[in-house]
C-alpha cells in the first residue's frame, strides 16, 4: 500500500506556490517532500540547519506497514534523523494528516563511491564584524580579565595562553572579544591565515565535506590556520563525530604552535556531552570568564553606545536603565536602539518618561542609600533563623549553604560589590561567588520558594 505522491526526485519549492497552485504543488509532492516543507515553513530549523541536515535526505518509499523510508547521504545525517529530529518529523506527519505510522532511515546506495565535490566556505576579510573591535569594547570589573587576556593573545600569539577559553552567559561580549582578536591580529600580521567560525558552522562544513567526499579541502581550511577562532564551542557537546574531528584539528594546530581561541556559555567542565580528552585540552591554556555587568559598567556601556549613535542620553535615563534592566548587554543595547528610534521618529528628546513608557517601572522607587553587607547578613540570617556569623562558617550543609548563596546573591545585586570583594568577605574564590549568584538567579525562575524568599528580602532591605 503506497501513501506517497509523485516521483522520488520531486522537490518542489512551496515558496513559488500561492493559492490554488499551492494545492497542486502539494498533490505533486511525495510525503517526504511534504514533511520537509512543513518543517521548513514552521521555522523549526534555521535555514543553515535545514540545508545541511534535512535537504540532502531523499524519499525512498512507503512500506505496506505504513513506514516511511528515506535515504540519508551519510551516517552522521542518518544518526541525526533517527535521534535529534524524530519528534519534528513525526509532528509534521501528524499535522499533515499523512497515513504514516513511523519512518526508517537508510544510507543512499553508492556502488561506485561518491564523486568528490567542491566546497564553498564563503570566507574572507568580511568574516569579522567591523563594530567588534577592542576600541569599542567597554571594560569594567566584570570583563577586565577576559579583555586583558584577549589583548595578551594578540601580542604573544601561541606563547601566552593557548588555548584561550572565554566563557559567560549569553550576551555578555564573548563574540565581541573574539572578533576584536581577529581584527587586531590581521592588522598587526597581515600575512597570517586567521580562520573564524562557529562550532555549528564547523559541524555543518564537516558534514558537507563528508557528503562531497572532500575532507581534504576541509582539513586544508582548518588545519593550516595560523589562528583558529571558534565561537560557541558548547554546541559540540554530544556531537561525537564532530568532537573527534575537532580533537584532531586542535592537536594539529597546537602541536604546530598555532593560536586557538574558543568561546562558550560555560567552563569546559560544565559543557554537557563534551568528551574528556577535549575537556583536558581546553584546560591546557587560560580560562577567562565574563561576569554580568555591574551598575557602573552598564552606565558606561550606555554612554559609549549613545555617543556612537550621536545622541544625548541624560544622566537620570542612563541610571534608570542600568538600575532596572537586569538582563545582558545585548538587550541593553537593544533597548537603547529602541529609544533612539522613537526619539528620531517623534522628533523628541530621550527622557525618563520615554524610558518608562517602554520598560515600565518594574520595581518601587529605591532609597538613595544602598544596604551594607552587614544589613544583608542580618536580613538573611533572620529570614532563615540562623546567626549572621553562621554565614561565615566553613561547611556546605544545606542549613548554611542555601542562606549563604542567597546572601552572596543579594550582596551582588543590592550592595554593588564586585565578585572579588564578595569573595573576600565570605572567604570564597570569585568563581565560587559567581556560582552562587547564578544558582540563585536560576532557582528564582524555577522555585517559588526561592523567588518569594529573595524578593521579600530585597523589599525589606530596600533593594
Amino acid at each position: 500500500m503506497e501513501f506517497g505522491w509523485g516521483s522520488k526526485d520531486c522537490h518542489s519549492e512551496l515558496g513559488d506556490c500561492d493559492g490554488p497552485p499551492m494545492r497542486a504543488c502539494l498533490a505533486a509532492m511525495n510525503c517526504w517532500d511534504q514533511v520537509q516543507s512543513e518543517i521548513r515553513a514552521r521555522g523549526e530549523l534555521t535555514p543553515q540547519q535545514y540545508k545541511h541536515w534535512l535537504q540532502p535526505v531523499r524519499y525512498s518509499h512507503v512500506a505496506p506497514d505504513r513506514t516511511l523510508h528515506v535515504e540519508a547521504p551519510n551516517e552522521i545525517i542518518q544518526g541525526w534523523l533517527e535521534t535529534e529530529c524524530q519528534s519534528r518529523i513525526m509532528g509534521a506527519i501528524e499535522r499533515l494528516g499523512l497515513e504514516i505510522e513511523g519512518y526508517s532511515v537508510s544510507l543512499e546506495p553508492s556502488p561506485e563511491g561518491p564523486a568528490q565535490g567542491q566546497l564553498d566556505f564563503g570566507v574572507g576579510a568580511s568574516q569579522f564584524n567591523p563594530k567588534y573591535t577592542f576600541s569599542r569594547f567597554v571594560v569594567g570589573d566584570c570583563n577586565q580579565f577576559a579583555h586583558a587576556a584577549s589583548q595578551a593573545v594578540v601580542s604573544n600569539l601561541a606563547t601566552a595562553y593557548n588555548p584561550l577559553y572565554v566563557y559567560s552567559e549569553v550576551g555578555m561580549g564573548k563574540t565581541h572579544l573574539l572578533h576584536a582578536i581577529g581584527h587586531a591580529v590581521q592588522v598587526a600580521n597581515a600575512g597570517l591565515n586567521v580562520v573564524y567560525t562557529s562550532a555549528e558552522e564547523f559541524m555543518n562544513e564537516m558534514i558537507s565535506a563528508i557528503r562531497c567526499n572532500n575532507m581534504a579541502d576541509f582539513h586544508q581550511r582548518y588545519r593550516t590556520a595560523d589562528m583558529l577562532l571558534v565561537d560557541d564551542i558548547q554546541i559540540l557537546g554530544s556531537k561525537e563525530r564532530t568532537q573527534e574531528e575537532f580533537f584532531h584539528t586542535f592537536n594539529v594546530l597546537h602541536n604546530r604552535g598555532k593560536q586557538i581561541v574558543l568561546t562558550s556559555d560555560s567552563d569546559p567542565g560544565r559543557v554537557p556531552g563534551l568528551v574528556a580528552r577535549l575537556k583536558s585540552r581546553f584546560f591546557w591554556g587560560l580560562l577567562a570568564d565574563i561576569q554580568p555587568p555591574d551598575l557602573e559598567t552598564k552606565m558606561a556601556i550606555l554612554e559609549s553606545k549613545a555617543s556612537e549613535q550621536q545622541v544625548q542620553l541624560p544622566e537620570d535615563v542612563r541610571g534608570y536603565i542600568a538600575k532596572h534592566l537586569q538582563s545582558n548587554i545585548r538587550e541593553l543595547e537593544g533597548l537603547l536602539n529602541r529609544l533612539v528610534a522613537r526619539a528620531k521618529f517623534t522628533s523628541k528628546r530621550i527622557t525618563l518618561k520615554m524610558v518608562r513608557d517602554i520598560i515600565g517601572d518594574p520595581v518601587p522607587a529605591q532609597p538613595t542609600g544602598k544596604p551594607t553587607i552587614e544589613d544583608v547578613k542580618r536580613g538573611v540570617a533572620g529570614r532563615f533563623g540562623i546567626k549572621s556569623s553562621d554565614l561565615m562558617r566553613k561547611g556546605n550543609s544545606q542549613k548554611i549553604a542555601q542562606p549563604r548563596h542567597v546572601a552572596i546573591y543579594l550582596a551582588r545585586e543590592l550592595c554593588g560589590l564586585t565578585l572579588v570583594d564578595i569573595g573576600k568577605i565570605f572567604d570564597k574564590h570569585h568563581t565560587t561567588v559567581l556560582h552562587s549568584v547564578r544558582k540563585i538567579r536560576s532557582e528564582m525562575k524555577t522555585s517559588e520558594t526561592t523567588r518569594s524568599t529573595v524578593e521579600a528580602l530585597m523589599v525589606s532591605l530596600g533593594g
